[in-house]
């Protein structure tokens, strides 16, 4: 697994080998446009570190540009109870592609995440934003947790 660390709240996000690999592959296929998802997967026993099992594809009725991805739902209702059902995983966060670009947020971006922090309806008051991109011509991932109304920055540990 891909382990990523944010000393102040002293919590990791770990991103599974096949989902970090599908990731890099999407990245590497150098798509034009912008595609994303949701992230699925669940908290170890402390409620500390996040554990990402999915980053799934983008729903049929999202909108997708080459600088903006709205995501849609159809589907997602019944893939996360299907999740939960099965594996006791759930609704983590959104996850899209910054293709050729940088992959930090953008205004956009942070009001999104924000949004779904403080609506009951996603059940998820500390969602991620996993954001895929390039930096110098590089596969690069950024990864955010937004709690509290703050943002607090992963960087990728060494295995």
């Amino acid at each position: 697994m891909k382990k990523y660390v944010n000393e102040e709240l002293d919590s990791k996000i770990y991103i599974e080998n096949n989902v970090y690999k599908r990731l890099l592959m999407i990245q590497k296929e150098r798509v034009k446009l912008e595609t994303g998802g949701i992230i699925i997967g669940y908290y170890d026993e402390d409620c500390r570190n996040a554990i990402i099992t999915e980053c799934t594809n983008p729903p049929k009725d999202s909108i997708a540009t080459r600088k903006c991805f709205l995501r849609g739902v159809k589907g997602l209702k019944s893939l996360l109870k299907k999740k939960w059902n099965e594996k006791n995983e759930y609704y983590l966060g959104e996850w899209h592609l910054h293709p050729g670009a940088s992959p930090q947020p953008s205004i956009t971006d942070i009001f999104q995440m924000k949004k779904i922090e403080h609506n009951p309806k996603f059940n998820c008051q500390e969602p991620i934003l996993l954001i895929v991109g390039e930096k110098y011509n590089n596969f690069e991932i950024s990864l955010i947790l937004f709690k509290n109304n703050k943002q607090y920055f992963y960087i990728e540990s060494e295995p």
